[in-house]
Order: C-alpha cells, then structure tokens, then sequence
C-alpha cells in the first residue's frame, strides 16, 4: 500500500440530500468465494467488494489453482482443469480476518498441502478456538509461531467429521468457516457453541449465501446461535449478485445524523440480512427519522440536538467506531456495550478511540467491552481552529468514522489509504456529501 499524504476535511457549510449506490458487501463476497471454490464449478460473483480483503480472498482460490477473471465489480471463477504440482502452497492473506480464517477451513477440505501465513498484526490475533475445533473434526494442522495464531502448517483434505464444541466469545469467523466447508466431509458435523456467541447476524449471513449456492436446507439443522449440525450435501455453481455493504453504508448514515442531513442507501432495506442494517434503529433512537423504501434504507437527521444513547453493539461491532463518533456530537452521556471484540480487531479498537476522541475534547471511560461516551452538541474547537490530526491505526474503520466528525470540526486524516482495505473508493463517495 502506497503511503498517501494526509487528507484535511472540512466542514460542511450545508445540509446534503443524496442517494447512494455503494459496492457490494465484503462479508457476502468472501462467504460467496468459498461456496463458489466448494461448488467445483464455473461461478460469476457480481457487485463484489473491491476491497483488499476480497481481492486476498481471490488470491487464495488462485492459489489453489482456479482461474480468476473479470473486469470491475464482476468475477469469474473457473476451476482447475489440471491438477496442481505435488508440493506445498502458500496461502498468504495478509490483513485480512475474514480471509484468513476462512482460507484456514477451506484447506482443511481441499487435497494437497499449505502454509497459510498472514501480516505481522494477523499473526497476533486469535484463532486457537477454530484449530482446536477443526482438530476436534480429524483436521491435521500445526501452527508454526505463535500457538493458536497464524502460520501454520495443514494437511488437506484431512477433515473428517464429528462433532465439536467451539467458543463464540471471540469471532463468529469461527463459525462461519466451519458451517460452510461442514457440508463436504462424509459424516457431517455437528457444532455445540459454547459462551456468548458475538456477532451473530454474519452467521445469518453465511447460512444465506450458503443457501444461495444450492445447499438444501434438510442439510442444516439448528438450535437457535447454540448448536448447528450439518449433514453432507453439496453446492452448485452460481451466478451470485452480492448486496451492497451496510457497513459502509453506515458511515453515510452517520454523516447524515450529525449535520441533519439526508441521505438513503440503495439496494438495502430493514429485512437485510446483514445486522449493521440496525444501525439506522440506533440513530433513530437519538432523534434521526428512518427513511425506508421498497428498495433502499435512509436517514434523515434530526434539525434538533442529537440524545444520548445506551446501545449493545455485539451485533454490530464494526458500527461501534462509528456510533461512538456520532455520540461525540450528542447531548448527555452515552454508553456502548458488547464491545470484547474491538480490542482483537486490526487495532485495538477501543483504545484508539479514545485517543483520537481525546484530541477532538471528548471525555471517555472504557472497559474490556464497555466505552462511555460524553458528547457536546457544540462542536468543541479549540479557538485557533486549527485541524486535529487522527491516526488511523492501519485500521480501515478508524479513518472512515473519523471522516463523520470531519463534517463538523476540521481534521487531518492521517494515511487515509487504509480505506482500500474494504471500500477503496471512500473518499470519492464522501466527496458528494460537500457538493
């Protein structure tokens, strides 16, 4: 990644009123990638994420000997013809979470053997409770550093079935990776998730794509976010058009709710599986209107002063960021709960936030998963009015719910190119809010 100078936001002077189509949802392109790599068969994916995550995700099934083509926001995946050399393929998924637990899965269900490997930050962060839980199904890996995290060794192919028990306390990557390659071990699975589990709308998610690529539903069996078992079936090639991305969507929505603005997202509605989609709910309770359309969702923000909220985010953590900037500009105190998983992400989430709400004159207290937040309605500029500089943390998340709070106090935002990680063309969107 090419280090970009500094971005300075300014202020909005007026209300906008937009309707945005955004690209396609990172969480639902990489879900379509494996089912499409499971099918063994000719897929398109459509409206695929242009982020660096899917484009990682990509790399992998290349590795793994498919042909990748396409142009834009389409793909077309065609499977191996030959079979690959007898050897060891490295699967590289730099920063990427998603990918690199999927990728971890995927493996363990395809013949050959790997390296999986990742950047130095992702080499930090967890994945113990999915190895021991593949281990548990007759996987075979070993990890190469640092225990419970990436590199590792792992023979493919070497899944076998059974039954596992897997915490949900941590990532609910975890269980989408095991749900979707569940299907192709002879036996079945079956998963007992122990604890909390976080994040539970992205395991809606998973079954939906899972479905969509032909998997019948006799084959999955549940027991609420407690207990899933998955018998053998099999998924077929697809053309697969991916929704757009209500995370990204929420940072527009957010920019609507500070400066009492408009705007609505197309292609997204209330029904959507993807949970960031309650965003609007949050926003709605702090005194925004819900805007909703047969086939888009919107916010129209409050002419009055935006209120304090109590909101639980496990649903919904990568909102989290973007909630705790938009409370900054609300009246009264605000408290955002179900966070644990933001001090595991590609920064330790809720650290960094409060460094940078501190530079803006924002008084915050944290836990292990709690943040409180103390707003001022009245953007609080020192009198020079001189730009905060934001760190970004190398954290795509940090620089585009930053970019909320630009709209009302002036900001420097430092390397704004870790936006590529997951919506590259942010900063061109964000440009039609000042127009």
């Amino acid at each position: 990644m090419n280090r970009a100078k500094p971005l300075l936001l300014k202020p909005i002077e007026n209300p906008f009123d937009v309707r945005l189509t955004l690209p396609g949802s990172k969480s639902f392109a990489n879900r379509a990638l494996v089912c499409a790599a499971l099918s063994q068969g000719k897929c398109q994916i459509l409206n695929i994420s242009p982020g660096d995550d899917t484009a990682l995700m990509l790399n992998v099934l290349a590795d793994l000997g498919w042909s990748v083509s396409g142009r834009g926001a389409k793909v077309e995946l065609t499977p191996a013809t030959t079979r690959r050399a007898v050897g060891v393929t490295t699967l590289f998924t730099g920063a990427a979470g998603t990918a690199t637990r999927f990728a971890c899965a995927l493996a363990t269900v395809t013949p050959g053997k790997f390296i999986l490997d990742a950047n130095a930050r992702m080499r930090e962060r967890p994945m113990g409770d999915l190895i021991a839980a593949l281990r548990q199904l007759g996987a075979n890996l070993r990890e190469k550093g640092k225990p419970g995290c990436v590199p590792m060794e792992i023979d493919g192919a070497s899944l076998r079935g059974g039954t596992c028990v897997l915490s949900g306390e941590v990532s609910s990557q975890f269980l989408s990776a095991l749900l979707m390659v569940a299907p192709m071990v002879g036996g079945g699975v079956e998963i007992e998730v122990r604890g909390e589990l976080v994040s539970k709308p992205y395991v809606d998610v998973t079954l939906t794509v899972m479905r969509s690529f032909g998997l019948p539903d006799s084959c999955i069996k549940r027991r609420g976010y407690g207990k899933f078992i998955i018998k053998p079936g099999s998924y077929t090639p697809q053309r697969y058009d991916c929704p757009p991305d209500a995370t990204a969507a929420s940072y527009f929505w957010a920019a609507a709710a500070i400066t009492g603005s408009t705007c609505v997202i197309d292609g997204l509605t209330r029904q959507d599986a993807q949970g960031d989609v309650k965003f609007v709910e949050v926003l709605n309770g702090m005194g925004c209107k819900v805007l909703e359309f047969p086939n888009g969702l919107g916010v129209r923000g409050s002419v009055a002063t935006l209120r304090a909220v109590e909101a639980d985010m496990s649903a919904m953590p990568d909102c989290a960021q973007t909630l705790a900037v938009v409370c900054a500009f609300a009246e009264g105190t605000s408290r955002l709960t179900g966070l644990s998983t933001l001090r595991v992400k590609e920064t330790d989430r809720i650290a960094a936030l409060q460094a940078e709400l501190k530079k803006l004159g924002v008084t915050t207290r944290a836990g292990s998963d709690w943040m409180e937040v103390d707003g001022r309605h009245d953007a609080y500029l020192a009198p020079t009015k001189r730009p905060r500089v934001i760190q970004t943390y190398e954290d795509h998340r940090m620089a585009m719910s930053f970019a909320v709070a630009g709209l009302r106090v002036p900001l420097r935002i430092e390397r704004p190119e870790v936006v590529s990680k997951s919506f590259p063309s942010f900063w061109e969107y964000w440009e039609r809010l000042a127009r």
